[in-house]
């Protein structure tokens, strides 16, 4: 007769569980395991460090109740509706060298041109990570994890002509 934990072992080689989708702030997450921590949650939503954020969870109707870092969250329990994080403080990231005050955990490029007072139309954006770049020209409205000291720089976009 084979044990509890042999049978669990055996069941959970042969037909794997499937990952458990959540989200934050409306952006979807997986992970394979169904119990999952506050800070686990913030860590897969690369928001960093997680002491700086607050997390929410979103129960049926009863709205919003806070989450701490090592709270164990079943995401296999009826009713949670998602995960709301929000930075405790200003967050300040910097477009063109300049400092710019932010309270949002994802923004989008054209977000970040409009708190950076640019005009989404005529400039895109390109986060500067040490000597490694990233274009957002192509992807305007890619959610970007923003985390304190994130550099930024504008570039204008070229006019485009009708031949």
């Amino acid at each position: 007769m084979l044990s509890e934990q042999m049978r669990t072992l055996i069941f959970n080689t042969i037909i794997p569980m499937g990952n458990f989708i959540y989200k934050v702030n409306r952006e979807k997450f997986e992970t394979v395991d169904a119990i999952i921590t506050g800070k686990e949650i913030l860590e897969n939503a690369n928001l960093l460090p997680v002491e700086d954020y607050e997390l929410l969870i979103k129960v049926n109707e009863k709205g919003f109740e806070p989450v701490q870092l090592d709270e164990k969250i079943d995401l296999k329990g009826a009713g949670i509706e998602g995960f709301f994080a929000k930075p405790y403080k200003k967050l300040i990231i910097y477009v063109d060298d300049e400092p710019v005050e932010v309270d949002e955990c994802f923004m989008t490029p054209n977000e970040i041109l409009t708190a950076a007072g640019k005009d989404a139309n005529g400039f895109y954006l390109k986060q500067i990570s040490g000597h490694k770049e990233v274009s957002y020209k192509n992807d305007r409205e890619h959610k970007i994890a923003i985390k304190n000291g994130l550099k930024f720089s504008s570039c204008k976009l070229e006019p485009t002509t009708v031949s």
